[in-house]
């Protein structure tokens, strides 16, 4: 028999009308440090959005422009199923690879410097991956180590449904929480000064919003935004690491993202294509916004 968790589920997603998704080419991670070529620029661990295929979906348009700016940078997509209809293990699966990859790119090259970038449900991998899961009714994790500090230079996230409100790492103009709510902000403290998230007022899901549009707008608005503070991450991280790569790099670009040791990834630059949401490639109609939030509150029992 159907637990009335999983019937809300379902009931969630008929509540939803699936848009045509971006392409995006697949970009395949190595699963063992003896596979890694360490990055003389930045390795960026990229995760996508719910339902995009395989491979850095569209955020990697930022990770495009980052290997240009930073000569020598590498790409990894984490491998996970970012999928809606079991959205909390997917998020649980993503959040063991992202951690994973982290761990196996710095046992093989210790003085490394890594960007986490995720969009929508890869927003709330990479925030979780760094605070812990600490949201209702996901599975426990803790948070990043404190080991990692002097390689994780710049963390990037768009319209991630686990952002809260009043954090000194808000960009954007929402000042709400999203639908899954942190329960624990003090845990990324730690890692705060490189973390920025952008949220929209309206966002469905990191603004617990009622616009529909904007979760797909943050790529027209801020990919120059977030490139730049990768880039000026990664460069301040060389003035205080003799270890790390020398030379400047300018925040500008859009390229496609250098090959890691195992995959390449082009990313799609569109800004107008279809948004990703907690479901990617599709978001909720206006006839069906008033079923989609009420059935949201019963599922996940969220005051939206």
């Amino acid at each position: 028999m159907a637990s009335p968790l999983r019937t809300a589920l379902v009931l969630l997603a008929a509540a939803t009308t699936c848009l045509a998704q971006t392409t995006s080419t697949t970009v395949t991670s190595p699963t063992t440090s003896s596979s890694i070529t360490c990055a003389t620029g930045i390795h960026l661990i990229v995760a996508r959005g719910s339902t995009e295929p395989k491979g850095l979906g569209r955020i990697g348009v930022v990770a495009g422009n980052v290997t240009e700016a930073i000569p020598g940078s590498t790409v990894t997509a984490v491998d996970y199923p970012a999928t809606f209809d079991a959205y909390f293990q997917s998020v649980n699966l993503g959040v063991t690879a992202m951690t994973a990859l982290i761990a196996s790119y710095i046992t093989a090259c210790p003085s490394g410097k890594i960007a986490l970038l995720g969009y929508s449900q890869g927003g709330q991998v990479a925030m979780d991956v760094v605070c812990g899961t600490s949201e209702k009714l996901f599975a426990v994790t803790p948070d990043l180590s404190d080991a990692f500090l002097h390689n994780i230079v710049a963390v990037v996230t768009f319209g991630d449904p686990s952002h809260m409100a009043n954090q000194s790492w808000n960009e954007g103009t929402s000042n709400k929480n999203g639908i899954f709510q942190r329960a624990n902000t003090s845990a990324c403290e730690p890692y705060s000064p490189v973390i920025k998230e952008w949220c929209d007022t309206g966002d469905i899901y990191c603004d617990a919003g009622n616009v529909t549009g904007v979760h797909g707008t943050y790529f027209a608005n801020y990919t120059d935004d977030a490139t730049e503070w990768i880039v000026s991450r990664f460069n301040a991280s060389m003035t205080t690491n003799d270890s790390s790569p020398t030379g400047g790099a300018s925040p500008s670009g859009s390229g496609t993202p250098s090959p890691t040791a195992s995959g390449t990834g082009a990313p799609s630059s569109s800004s107008t294509a279809p948004p990703t949401t907690p479901n990617a490639a599709g978001v909720v109609q206006p006839a069906s916004l008033t079923a989609f939030l009420a059935v949201a509150g019963v599922a996940f029992g969220l005051l939206l």
